[in-house]
Protein backbone atom coordinates (compact mmCIF):
# COMPACT_ATOMS: atom_id res chain seq x y z
CA UNK A 1 0.00 0.00 0.00
CA UNK A 2 1.35 3.33 -0.84
CA UNK A 3 2.25 5.13 2.05
CA UNK A 4 0.66 8.68 2.59
CA UNK A 5 2.22 11.23 3.89
CA UNK A 6 1.20 13.97 6.62
CA UNK A 7 1.76 16.92 4.27
CA UNK A 8 -0.03 15.67 1.40
CA UNK A 9 -3.45 14.92 4.23
CA UNK A 10 -2.95 18.18 5.47
CA UNK A 11 -2.35 19.82 1.94
CA UNK A 12 -6.42 18.84 1.38
CA UNK A 13 -8.06 19.21 4.38
CA UNK A 14 -6.99 22.72 5.57
CA UNK A 15 -7.86 24.29 2.69
CA UNK A 16 -11.03 21.77 2.71
CA UNK A 17 -12.12 22.94 6.29
CA UNK A 18 -11.48 26.83 5.72
CA UNK A 19 -13.70 25.95 2.60
CA UNK A 20 -16.27 24.37 4.67
CA UNK A 21 -16.17 27.56 6.98
CA UNK A 22 -17.01 29.88 4.45
CA UNK A 23 -19.54 28.13 2.83
CA UNK A 24 -21.50 28.32 5.91
CA UNK A 25 -20.50 31.40 7.25
CA UNK A 26 -20.88 33.13 4.03
CA UNK A 27 -24.17 32.02 3.31
CA UNK A 28 -25.50 33.78 6.88
CA UNK A 29 -23.42 37.09 6.35
CA UNK A 30 -24.67 37.07 2.69
CA UNK A 31 -28.36 36.64 3.35
CA UNK A 32 -28.02 38.78 7.05
CA UNK A 33 -25.33 40.16 7.59
CA UNK A 34 -24.58 38.44 10.90
CA UNK A 35 -23.60 34.86 12.02
CA UNK A 36 -26.95 34.91 13.06
CA UNK A 37 -28.02 31.80 10.77
CA UNK A 38 -24.94 29.59 12.46
CA UNK A 39 -24.92 31.04 15.82
CA UNK A 40 -28.88 32.34 16.42
CA UNK A 41 -30.19 29.24 17.98
CA UNK A 42 -29.30 25.71 18.96
CA UNK A 43 -31.30 24.17 15.94
CA UNK A 44 -29.43 26.76 13.69
CA UNK A 45 -25.94 25.87 15.08
CA UNK A 46 -26.42 21.77 14.80
CA UNK A 47 -27.71 22.19 11.26
CA UNK A 48 -24.68 24.53 10.15
CA UNK A 49 -22.45 21.88 11.68
CA UNK A 50 -23.72 19.44 10.03
CA UNK A 51 -23.81 21.28 6.76
CA UNK A 52 -19.94 22.29 7.17
CA UNK A 53 -19.58 18.25 7.93
CA UNK A 54 -20.89 17.77 4.64
CA UNK A 55 -19.27 20.34 3.17
CA UNK A 56 -15.57 19.65 4.57
CA UNK A 57 -15.87 15.91 3.61
CA UNK A 58 -17.01 17.06 0.01
CA UNK A 59 -14.30 18.99 -0.37
CA UNK A 60 -11.35 17.08 1.67
CA UNK A 61 -12.51 14.59 -1.66
CA UNK A 62 -12.47 17.05 -4.30
CA UNK A 63 -9.38 18.41 -3.58
CA UNK A 64 -7.71 15.19 -2.69
CA UNK A 65 -8.79 13.91 -6.10
CA UNK A 66 -7.49 17.37 -7.74
CA UNK A 67 -4.41 17.23 -6.53
CA UNK A 68 -4.40 13.54 -7.43
CA UNK A 69 -5.05 14.31 -11.07
CA UNK A 70 -2.66 17.10 -11.21
CA UNK A 71 -0.04 15.00 -10.08
CA UNK A 72 -0.94 11.70 -12.70
CA UNK A 73 -1.08 14.83 -15.35
CA UNK A 74 2.42 16.56 -14.41
CA UNK A 75 3.62 12.36 -15.08
CA UNK A 76 1.78 12.05 -18.08
CA UNK A 77 3.63 12.16 -21.47
CA UNK A 78 2.65 13.71 -24.28
CA UNK A 79 3.24 13.55 -28.02
CA UNK A 80 3.59 16.83 -30.25
CA UNK A 81 0.18 17.40 -31.74
CA UNK A 82 -0.07 18.22 -35.53
CA UNK A 83 -2.53 20.69 -35.99
CA UNK A 84 -4.34 22.02 -39.24
CA UNK A 85 -2.37 24.13 -41.20
CA UNK A 86 -3.71 27.55 -40.89
CA UNK A 87 -3.30 26.42 -36.73
CA UNK A 88 0.35 25.72 -36.93
CA UNK A 89 1.02 28.94 -38.92
CA UNK A 90 -0.14 30.73 -35.95
CA UNK A 91 1.65 28.57 -33.88
CA UNK A 92 5.51 28.95 -35.50
CA UNK A 93 4.62 32.52 -35.17
CA UNK A 94 4.20 32.53 -32.01
CA UNK A 95 7.01 30.58 -31.03
CA UNK A 96 8.95 32.53 -33.83
CA UNK A 97 7.40 36.61 -32.01
CA UNK A 98 6.29 35.97 -28.91
CA UNK A 99 4.98 39.54 -27.87
CA UNK A 100 4.33 40.89 -31.38
CA UNK A 101 2.31 37.79 -32.20
CA UNK A 102 0.43 37.71 -28.27
CA UNK A 103 -0.13 41.33 -28.73
CA UNK A 104 -1.31 41.96 -32.68
CA UNK A 105 -4.09 38.43 -31.11
CA UNK A 106 -5.37 40.30 -28.42
CA UNK A 107 -5.40 44.10 -29.89
CA UNK A 108 -7.54 42.57 -32.98
CA UNK A 109 -9.91 40.24 -30.80
CA UNK A 110 -9.81 43.47 -28.37
CA UNK A 111 -10.59 46.39 -31.66
CA UNK A 112 -14.25 46.11 -31.94
CA UNK A 113 -14.41 46.53 -27.84
CA UNK A 114 -11.94 49.71 -27.61
CA UNK A 115 -14.20 50.74 -30.54
CA UNK A 116 -17.44 51.22 -28.63
CA UNK A 117 -16.31 51.82 -25.30
CA UNK A 118 -13.97 54.80 -26.33
CA UNK A 119 -12.93 56.81 -24.72
CA UNK A 120 -13.02 54.36 -21.65
CA UNK A 121 -14.71 53.58 -18.77
CA UNK A 122 -14.76 56.17 -16.31
CA UNK A 123 -15.36 55.65 -12.19
CA UNK A 124 -15.94 58.04 -9.30
CA UNK A 125 -12.18 57.81 -8.96
CA UNK A 126 -11.81 59.09 -12.30
CA UNK A 127 -14.08 61.83 -11.24
CA UNK A 128 -12.45 62.53 -8.03
CA UNK A 129 -8.40 62.76 -9.64
CA UNK A 130 -9.42 64.55 -12.82
CA UNK A 131 -11.41 67.11 -10.72
CA UNK A 132 -8.66 67.34 -8.18
CA UNK A 133 -6.02 68.06 -11.26
CA UNK A 134 -7.73 70.86 -12.94
CA UNK A 135 -8.54 72.47 -10.04
CA UNK A 136 -4.84 72.40 -8.84
CA UNK A 137 -2.95 72.93 -12.23
CA UNK A 138 -5.33 74.66 -14.17
CA UNK A 139 -6.94 76.59 -12.03
CA UNK A 140 -4.08 76.59 -9.25
CA UNK A 141 -6.62 77.53 -6.62
CA UNK A 142 -5.71 73.69 -4.88
CA UNK A 143 -3.17 70.86 -4.22
CA UNK A 144 -2.31 67.61 -6.00
CA UNK A 145 -3.58 64.81 -3.94
CA UNK A 146 -1.73 61.67 -3.57
CA UNK A 147 -5.35 60.04 -1.87
CA UNK A 148 -4.64 58.10 -5.58
CA UNK A 149 -1.27 57.59 -6.98
CA UNK A 150 -0.50 61.21 -7.92
CA UNK A 151 1.55 59.40 -11.04
CA UNK A 152 -1.85 58.05 -12.75
CA UNK A 153 -3.93 61.37 -11.73
CA UNK A 154 -1.11 63.20 -13.70
CA UNK A 155 -1.12 60.70 -16.79
CA UNK A 156 -5.42 61.67 -16.42
CA UNK A 157 -4.93 64.78 -16.75
CA UNK A 158 -1.63 65.17 -19.02
CA UNK A 159 -3.72 63.54 -21.79
CA UNK A 160 -7.18 64.83 -21.42
CA UNK A 161 -4.65 68.68 -21.68
CA UNK A 162 -2.70 67.20 -24.79
CA UNK A 163 -6.20 66.07 -26.40
CA UNK A 164 -7.37 69.52 -25.63
CA UNK A 165 -4.65 71.44 -27.46
CA UNK A 166 -3.86 69.02 -30.33
CA UNK A 167 -6.98 67.67 -31.34
CA UNK A 168 -9.30 70.36 -29.25
CA UNK A 169 -11.14 67.16 -28.01
CA UNK A 170 -10.11 66.45 -24.19
CA UNK A 171 -12.58 63.10 -25.20
CA UNK A 172 -9.67 62.19 -27.48
CA UNK A 173 -6.87 62.64 -25.01
CA UNK A 174 -8.64 60.17 -22.51
CA UNK A 175 -9.06 57.81 -25.46
CA UNK A 176 -5.74 57.93 -25.93
CA UNK A 177 -4.36 57.20 -22.56
CA UNK A 178 -6.58 54.19 -22.77
CA UNK A 179 -5.40 52.84 -25.77
CA UNK A 180 -2.11 53.58 -23.95
CA UNK A 181 -3.24 51.22 -21.04
CA UNK A 182 -4.82 48.68 -22.99
CA UNK A 183 -1.49 48.18 -25.17
CA UNK A 184 0.51 48.11 -21.90
CA UNK A 185 -1.39 45.21 -20.76
CA UNK A 186 -1.60 43.37 -24.01
CA UNK A 187 2.21 43.78 -23.84
CA UNK A 188 2.86 42.31 -20.21
CA UNK A 189 0.25 39.44 -21.02
CA UNK A 190 2.93 38.97 -24.11
CA UNK A 191 5.89 39.32 -22.14
CA UNK A 192 4.34 36.32 -19.98
CA UNK A 193 3.44 34.33 -22.91
CA UNK A 194 7.06 34.55 -24.01
CA UNK A 195 8.42 33.82 -20.92
CA UNK A 196 5.98 30.50 -21.18
CA UNK A 197 6.85 29.38 -24.46
CA UNK A 198 10.52 29.23 -22.72
CA UNK A 199 9.07 27.42 -20.07
CA UNK A 200 7.90 25.24 -22.63
CA UNK A 201 4.30 25.12 -21.77
CA UNK A 202 1.85 23.59 -24.88
CA UNK A 203 0.14 25.58 -27.31
CA UNK A 204 -3.45 24.06 -25.85
CA UNK A 205 -2.43 25.86 -22.44
CA UNK A 206 -1.72 29.17 -24.25
CA UNK A 207 -4.72 29.21 -26.06
CA UNK A 208 -6.70 28.46 -23.22
CA UNK A 209 -5.04 31.20 -21.58
CA UNK A 210 -5.49 33.80 -24.21
CA UNK A 211 -9.32 32.75 -24.34
CA UNK A 212 -9.19 33.90 -20.76
CA UNK A 213 -8.27 37.38 -21.29
CA UNK A 214 -10.23 37.94 -24.11
CA UNK A 215 -13.91 36.44 -22.80
CA UNK A 216 -13.57 36.97 -19.27
CA UNK A 217 -16.51 39.50 -18.05
CA UNK A 218 -14.27 41.14 -16.17
CA UNK A 219 -11.10 41.00 -17.75
CA UNK A 220 -12.48 42.62 -20.83
CA UNK A 221 -14.67 45.03 -18.43
CA UNK A 222 -11.26 46.34 -16.94
CA UNK A 223 -8.80 46.24 -19.55
CA UNK A 224 -10.36 49.71 -20.41
CA UNK A 225 -11.09 51.05 -16.91
CA UNK A 226 -9.95 54.43 -16.29
CA UNK A 227 -8.05 53.16 -12.90
CA UNK A 228 -4.96 53.04 -11.83
CA UNK A 229 -5.55 48.80 -10.53
CA UNK A 230 -5.48 47.90 -14.26
CA UNK A 231 -1.81 49.45 -14.62
CA UNK A 232 -0.67 47.62 -11.48
CA UNK A 233 -1.79 44.38 -12.73
CA UNK A 234 0.20 44.72 -15.68
CA UNK A 235 3.09 45.73 -13.64
CA UNK A 236 2.77 42.93 -11.17
CA UNK A 237 2.40 40.41 -13.78
CA UNK A 238 6.13 41.81 -15.60
CA UNK A 239 7.34 41.74 -11.22
CA UNK A 240 6.64 38.25 -11.04
CA UNK A 241 7.94 36.91 -14.65
CA UNK A 242 11.32 38.65 -13.98
CA UNK A 243 11.22 37.31 -10.40
CA UNK A 244 10.98 34.02 -11.62
CA UNK A 245 13.65 34.35 -13.74
CA UNK A 246 15.92 36.05 -10.91
CA UNK A 247 14.92 32.82 -8.79
CA UNK A 248 16.02 30.22 -11.55
CA UNK A 249 18.13 31.22 -14.08
CA UNK A 250 22.11 31.07 -13.65
CA UNK A 251 23.69 32.00 -16.93
CA UNK A 252 22.56 35.27 -18.89
CA UNK A 253 24.15 37.08 -21.21
CA UNK A 254 25.09 40.27 -20.74
CA UNK A 255 22.71 41.76 -23.20
CA UNK A 256 20.04 38.98 -21.02
CA UNK A 257 21.00 40.39 -17.83
CA UNK A 258 20.39 44.22 -18.85
CA UNK A 259 17.35 43.39 -20.60
CA UNK A 260 15.71 41.49 -17.48
CA UNK A 261 16.70 43.75 -15.08
CA UNK A 262 15.67 46.66 -16.88
CA UNK A 263 12.66 44.65 -16.88
CA UNK A 264 12.49 44.03 -13.15
CA UNK A 265 13.39 47.71 -12.45
CA UNK A 266 10.73 48.72 -14.04
CA UNK A 267 8.26 46.90 -12.70
CA UNK A 268 9.25 47.30 -9.20
CA UNK A 269 8.94 51.57 -10.16
CA UNK A 270 5.15 50.73 -11.89
CA UNK A 271 4.03 48.88 -8.55
CA UNK A 272 5.67 51.59 -6.52
CA UNK A 273 4.00 54.40 -8.76
CA UNK A 274 0.72 52.87 -9.44
CA UNK A 275 -0.38 51.64 -6.23
CA UNK A 276 -0.48 53.08 -2.51
CA UNK A 277 0.32 50.18 -0.79
CA UNK A 278 2.80 48.74 -3.76
CA UNK A 279 5.87 49.62 -1.54
CA UNK A 280 4.76 47.06 1.13
CA UNK A 281 4.49 44.44 -1.54
CA UNK A 282 7.73 45.50 -2.65
CA UNK A 283 9.22 44.85 1.04
CA UNK A 284 7.94 42.41 2.20
CA UNK A 285 8.52 40.04 -0.86
CA UNK A 286 12.06 40.94 -0.89
CA UNK A 287 11.84 39.84 2.50
CA UNK A 288 10.29 36.77 2.11
CA UNK A 289 12.41 36.10 -0.71
CA UNK A 290 15.85 36.66 1.01
CA UNK A 291 14.61 34.30 3.87
CA UNK A 292 14.26 31.66 1.62
CA UNK A 293 17.27 31.94 -0.80
CA UNK A 294 19.90 34.30 1.24
CA UNK A 295 20.57 36.67 -2.03
CA UNK A 296 21.80 40.33 -0.61
CA UNK A 297 20.19 41.59 -3.57
CA UNK A 298 16.38 41.43 -2.24
CA UNK A 299 17.65 43.21 1.21
CA UNK A 300 19.23 45.93 -1.13
CA UNK A 301 16.07 45.84 -2.76
CA UNK A 302 13.77 46.48 0.64
CA UNK A 303 16.16 48.96 1.34
CA UNK A 304 15.90 51.12 -1.85
CA UNK A 305 12.44 50.55 -1.80
CA UNK A 306 12.07 51.91 2.29
CA UNK A 307 14.39 54.56 1.36
CA UNK A 308 12.77 55.48 -1.94
CA UNK A 309 9.31 55.90 -0.02
CA UNK A 310 10.52 57.91 2.45
CA UNK A 311 12.21 60.04 0.05
CA UNK A 312 9.00 60.08 -2.19
CA UNK A 313 6.34 60.94 0.52
CA UNK A 314 8.36 63.09 2.81
CA UNK A 315 10.43 65.05 0.71
CA UNK A 316 9.55 64.97 -2.99
CA UNK A 317 5.24 64.97 -2.77
CA UNK A 318 5.77 67.95 0.03
CA UNK A 319 8.01 69.51 -2.20
CA UNK A 320 5.83 69.72 -4.97
CA UNK A 321 3.28 70.93 -2.88
CA UNK A 322 1.30 67.47 -3.49
CA UNK A 323 -0.90 66.48 0.08
CA UNK A 324 -0.21 63.72 1.32
CA UNK A 325 -2.85 60.35 1.20
CA UNK A 326 -5.44 60.15 4.17
CA UNK A 327 -4.04 57.35 7.01
CA UNK A 328 -7.65 56.50 7.47
CA UNK A 329 -6.94 54.06 4.43
CA UNK A 330 -5.17 51.79 6.85
CA UNK A 331 -7.83 51.65 9.76
CA UNK A 332 -10.90 49.80 7.54
CA UNK A 333 -10.76 47.25 9.97
CA UNK A 334 -10.82 48.95 13.38
CA UNK A 335 -13.23 51.78 12.15
CA UNK A 336 -15.65 49.19 11.57
CA UNK A 337 -15.39 47.25 14.20
CA UNK A 338 -15.96 50.40 16.41
CA UNK A 339 -18.87 51.54 14.14
CA UNK A 340 -20.28 48.08 14.41
CA UNK A 341 -19.68 48.18 18.11
CA UNK A 342 -21.39 50.98 18.58
CA UNK A 343 -24.57 50.02 16.67
CA UNK A 344 -25.09 46.74 18.92
CA UNK A 345 -23.37 47.49 21.79
CA UNK A 346 -23.36 51.34 22.20
CA UNK A 347 -25.18 51.70 25.61
CA UNK A 348 -21.88 49.91 27.35
CA UNK A 349 -19.51 52.60 26.19
CA UNK A 350 -18.35 54.88 28.80
CA UNK A 351 -17.74 58.79 28.55
CA UNK A 352 -14.05 58.53 28.66
CA UNK A 353 -14.21 55.90 25.96
CA UNK A 354 -17.04 57.55 24.22
CA UNK A 355 -14.36 60.99 23.79
CA UNK A 356 -11.47 59.23 22.69
CA UNK A 357 -13.17 57.85 19.81
CA UNK A 358 -15.04 60.87 19.08
CA UNK A 359 -11.39 62.90 18.62
CA UNK A 360 -10.97 60.40 15.69
CA UNK A 361 -14.03 59.70 14.65
CA UNK A 362 -18.12 61.21 14.03
CA UNK A 363 -19.48 59.42 17.12
CA UNK A 364 -22.98 60.97 16.86
CA UNK A 365 -23.28 59.28 13.32
CA UNK A 366 -20.80 56.37 13.59
CA UNK A 367 -23.68 53.69 14.29
CA UNK A 368 -26.70 55.32 11.30
CA UNK A 369 -23.50 55.40 8.81
CA UNK A 370 -21.56 51.78 9.58
CA UNK A 371 -22.00 49.52 6.42
CA UNK A 372 -21.33 46.09 7.14
CA UNK A 373 -19.83 45.93 3.88
CA UNK A 374 -18.25 48.74 3.17
CA UNK A 375 -16.30 50.86 5.12
CA UNK A 376 -15.68 53.72 3.49
CA UNK A 377 -19.01 56.09 5.38
CA UNK A 378 -17.36 55.25 8.23
CA UNK A 379 -14.10 56.15 7.33
CA UNK A 380 -15.17 59.62 5.52
CA UNK A 381 -15.68 61.15 9.41
CA UNK A 382 -11.85 60.44 10.34
CA UNK A 383 -10.63 63.34 11.89
CA UNK A 384 -7.44 64.33 9.50
CA UNK A 385 -6.26 66.90 12.45
CA UNK A 386 -6.27 64.09 15.00
CA UNK A 387 -2.39 63.44 16.48
CA UNK A 388 -0.90 60.49 17.12
CA UNK A 389 -1.49 60.74 20.96
CA UNK A 390 -5.13 60.80 19.88
CA UNK A 391 -4.84 57.42 18.03
CA UNK A 392 -3.40 55.83 20.84
CA UNK A 393 -5.73 56.83 22.52
CA UNK A 394 -8.48 55.46 20.39
CA UNK A 395 -6.62 52.35 20.02
CA UNK A 396 -6.47 51.77 23.73
CA UNK A 397 -10.38 52.43 23.99
CA UNK A 398 -10.55 49.59 21.03
CA UNK A 399 -8.59 47.39 23.10
CA UNK A 400 -10.55 47.35 25.98
CA UNK A 401 -13.79 47.26 24.03
CA UNK A 402 -12.55 44.29 22.21
CA UNK A 403 -12.01 42.19 25.47
CA UNK A 404 -15.87 43.23 26.72
CA UNK A 405 -17.35 41.98 23.26
CA UNK A 406 -15.02 40.21 20.66
CA UNK A 407 -18.20 38.56 18.61
CA UNK A 408 -19.24 42.09 17.38
CA UNK A 409 -15.48 42.75 16.07
CA UNK A 410 -15.08 38.98 14.34
CA UNK A 411 -18.36 40.04 13.14
CA UNK A 412 -17.56 43.29 11.94
CA UNK A 413 -14.39 41.92 10.13
CA UNK A 414 -16.21 39.00 8.99
CA UNK A 415 -18.69 41.04 6.84
CA UNK A 416 -15.69 42.76 5.37
CA UNK A 417 -14.29 40.25 3.83
CA UNK A 418 -16.45 36.63 3.25
CA UNK A 419 -17.00 37.88 0.10
CA UNK A 420 -13.45 37.24 -1.03
CA UNK A 421 -13.89 33.47 0.13
CA UNK A 422 -17.66 32.46 -0.33
CA UNK A 423 -18.53 31.44 -3.74
CA UNK A 424 -22.15 32.37 -3.79
CA UNK A 425 -23.00 35.97 -2.86
CA UNK A 426 -23.08 38.97 -5.02
CA UNK A 427 -20.99 38.33 -8.15
CA UNK A 428 -18.58 41.27 -8.71
CA UNK A 429 -18.83 44.88 -9.70
CA UNK A 430 -20.27 45.88 -13.09
CA UNK A 431 -18.51 48.79 -14.62
CA UNK A 432 -21.28 49.98 -16.63
CA UNK A 433 -22.00 51.87 -19.38
CA UNK A 434 -24.61 53.57 -17.94
CA UNK A 435 -22.80 54.62 -14.44
CA UNK A 436 -19.90 55.56 -16.68
CA UNK A 437 -22.19 57.87 -18.52
CA UNK A 438 -23.31 59.15 -14.84
CA UNK A 439 -19.99 59.63 -14.19
CA UNK A 440 -18.90 61.90 -17.18
CA UNK A 441 -22.04 64.19 -16.85
CA UNK A 442 -20.84 64.80 -13.05
CA UNK A 443 -17.44 65.44 -14.46
CA UNK A 444 -18.70 67.63 -17.47
CA UNK A 445 -20.71 69.72 -14.84
CA UNK A 446 -18.18 70.52 -12.58
CA UNK A 447 -15.15 70.91 -15.27
CA UNK A 448 -18.11 73.17 -17.13
CA UNK A 449 -15.70 76.40 -16.07
CA UNK A 450 -12.91 75.16 -17.92
CA UNK A 451 -14.98 74.65 -20.61
CA UNK A 452 -13.43 70.85 -20.74
CA UNK A 453 -16.45 67.54 -21.61
CA UNK A 454 -16.37 64.19 -22.17
CA UNK A 455 -18.56 61.96 -24.14
CA UNK A 456 -19.32 58.47 -25.64
CA UNK A 457 -19.79 58.81 -29.48
CA UNK A 458 -23.97 58.40 -29.92
CA UNK A 459 -23.50 56.32 -33.00
CA UNK A 460 -22.39 53.59 -30.74
CA UNK A 461 -24.88 53.62 -27.49
CA UNK A 462 -27.05 50.93 -28.60
CA UNK A 463 -24.11 48.45 -29.40
CA UNK A 464 -22.38 49.48 -26.19
CA UNK A 465 -25.78 48.48 -24.34
CA UNK A 466 -26.36 45.49 -26.16
CA UNK A 467 -22.86 43.60 -26.30
CA UNK A 468 -22.45 44.68 -22.32
CA UNK A 469 -26.09 43.01 -21.85
CA UNK A 470 -25.55 40.10 -23.77
CA UNK A 471 -21.87 39.67 -21.61
CA UNK A 472 -23.78 40.13 -18.55
CA UNK A 473 -26.25 37.60 -19.41
CA UNK A 474 -24.16 34.30 -21.03
CA UNK A 475 -21.99 34.81 -17.27
CA UNK A 476 -24.76 34.36 -15.51
CA UNK A 477 -25.15 31.21 -16.56
CA UNK A 478 -24.63 27.85 -14.72
CA UNK A 479 -20.76 27.53 -14.47
CA UNK A 480 -19.97 30.38 -16.09
CA UNK A 481 -20.85 32.78 -13.55
CA UNK A 482 -17.92 31.35 -11.46
CA UNK A 483 -16.20 33.51 -13.61
CA UNK A 484 -18.06 36.44 -11.90
CA UNK A 485 -17.40 35.54 -8.62
CA UNK A 486 -14.09 36.94 -6.67
CA UNK A 487 -13.46 33.84 -4.55
CA UNK A 488 -13.24 31.66 -7.30
CA UNK A 489 -9.86 33.34 -7.98
CA UNK A 490 -8.66 33.51 -4.37
CA UNK A 491 -9.66 29.82 -3.98
CA UNK A 492 -7.25 28.97 -6.74
CA UNK A 493 -4.85 31.19 -5.36
CA UNK A 494 -5.21 29.21 -2.29
CA UNK A 495 -5.65 25.95 -3.95
CA UNK A 496 -2.17 26.28 -5.94
CA UNK A 497 -0.51 27.12 -2.67
CA UNK A 498 -1.40 23.90 -1.27
CA UNK A 499 -0.51 22.20 -4.18
CA UNK A 500 2.87 23.62 -4.36
CA UNK A 501 3.49 22.47 -0.50
CA UNK A 502 2.19 19.37 -1.61
CA UNK A 503 4.79 19.03 -3.99
CA UNK A 504 7.47 20.86 -1.99
CA UNK A 505 7.74 23.23 -4.56
CA UNK A 506 9.83 26.19 -2.53
CA UNK A 507 10.12 28.45 -6.43
CA UNK A 508 6.28 28.37 -6.43
CA UNK A 509 5.74 29.07 -3.08
CA UNK A 510 7.71 32.10 -3.76
CA UNK A 511 6.12 33.46 -6.71
CA UNK A 512 2.74 33.12 -4.93
CA UNK A 513 4.28 35.26 -2.23
CA UNK A 514 3.37 38.59 -4.05
CA UNK A 515 -0.46 37.37 -5.18
CA UNK A 516 -0.62 36.29 -1.12
CA UNK A 517 -0.36 39.86 0.03
CA UNK A 518 -2.12 41.53 -2.48
CA UNK A 519 -4.86 38.98 -0.79
CA UNK A 520 -3.61 40.08 2.62
CA UNK A 521 -4.35 44.13 1.45
CA UNK A 522 -7.86 42.91 -0.14
CA UNK A 523 -9.03 41.86 3.27
CA UNK A 524 -7.60 44.99 5.03
CA UNK A 525 -9.28 47.24 2.91
CA UNK A 526 -12.80 49.00 2.45
CA UNK A 527 -15.07 46.23 0.71
CA UNK A 528 -15.58 42.42 0.66
CA UNK A 529 -15.10 41.40 -2.67
CA UNK A 530 -17.66 43.00 -4.11
CA UNK A 531 -15.41 45.47 -5.84
CA UNK A 532 -13.26 43.13 -7.95
CA UNK A 533 -10.46 45.61 -9.21
CA UNK A 534 -8.84 45.00 -5.58
CA UNK A 535 -8.42 41.30 -6.25
CA UNK A 536 -8.45 41.95 -10.02
CA UNK A 537 -4.43 41.64 -9.63
CA UNK A 538 -4.52 38.58 -8.65
CA UNK A 539 -6.74 37.10 -11.48
CA UNK A 540 -4.77 38.93 -14.07
CA UNK A 541 -1.65 37.33 -12.75
CA UNK A 542 -2.74 33.41 -11.76
CA UNK A 543 -2.18 32.04 -15.26
CA UNK A 544 1.21 33.31 -15.17
CA UNK A 545 1.80 31.84 -11.99
CA UNK A 546 0.03 28.45 -12.01
CA UNK A 547 1.92 27.40 -15.53
CA UNK A 548 5.36 28.70 -14.72
CA UNK A 549 4.91 26.43 -11.35
CA UNK A 550 3.35 23.64 -13.82
CA UNK A 551 6.14 23.97 -15.61
CA UNK A 552 8.51 22.52 -12.92
CA UNK A 553 6.30 19.69 -12.46
CA UNK A 554 7.18 19.20 -16.44
CA UNK A 555 10.30 19.12 -16.73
Amino acid sequence: MKHISIRNVLSCVIPAFFFAVFMVLGRSFYEDNSWDLVFGSTELFRSSVLHGIGYFILFSVSIALLFHGLDRLSRKHYNERTWPKPIQFYLNLLHRHPIATTFFTLFLLYLPYMIYSFPGIFTSDTVAQLENSYVALFEKTSRLKNHHPVVHTLLLYGFSRFGATVFHSPTIGIGLFSLLQICFLFFAIGWMVQFLLERHVSARCLGLILLFYVLSPRMRNYMFLLVKDAWFAGFLLLFLVELYRILTVQNWSSAEKWQHRGMFLLSVLGIFFFRQEGVYLIILSSLVMLIATRRRSFLRLAVLAFAGFYLYTQILLPACSVKASNPREVFSIPFQQTARYLRDAGDDVTPEEKEAISAILDYDNLAERYNPNLSDPVKATYNTDAGSDELLSYFEVWFQMLLRHPDIYVQATMNNLYGYFYPGGFTTKLYSYDNSEEHLEELNESLYAYGVSFHYPTAFDAVRQNLETLRESIFQLPGLVLFNYTATYIWMLILWFFYCIRRKNQKGLLLLTPLMIVLLVCIAGPTYGWYFRYAYSIAFCLPAVILTSWSEYRQ
